[in-house]
């Protein structure tokens, strides 16, 4: 009698470990591989005195965006794109001047404004599910 409680506690906590075990999120990448790069997307803007050209533009979700600015005014300006100003933020974009630079378009939705010298100018939207992969 004394083997059939050991066998049986034994079958319990093996059960509720693998339950336990099988709650964890699992991976799409194996340990010890890198994670693919995120797919490239191109977007060139020009800002004028008050203006963004294009004044709408779309980028897929989870891409990197390799961005280029050109300023056509005649005069400075501040460029930020709101949402992401931690990746798109200039203070100073001279007169003909362009900025290139890279980011993560992570968040999705249709209302992230070009901003030029704090004003809103044009708009980007980050097509795509906020919803994760595979998420119920």
């Amino acid at each position: 009698m004394n083997r059939y409680l050991r066998l049986l506690a034994i079958v319990l906590l093996a059960a509720v470990t693998v339950g336990v075990l099988s709650r964890f999120p699992r991976s799409a990448v194996r340990p010890g591989q890198p994670e693919p790069p995120a797919p490239l997307a191109e977007l060139a803007i020009e800002v004028g005195d008050s203006t963004v050209t294009p004044f709408a533009s779309t980028v897929p979700k989870d891409h990197r965006v390799r961005l280029t600015i050109h300023n056509a005014a005649a005069r400075a300006h501040a460029v930020r794109l709101a949402g992401y100003e931690r990746e798109v933020s200039i203070d100073t974009l001279g007169a003909g001047a362009t900025w290139s630079g890279e980011f993560l378009a992570a968040l999705p939705g249709d209302d992230f404004a070009w901003l030029v010298d704090g004003e809103p100018a044009g708009r980007l939207s980050v097509t795509g599910s906020h919803l994760v992969e595979g998420h119920r």
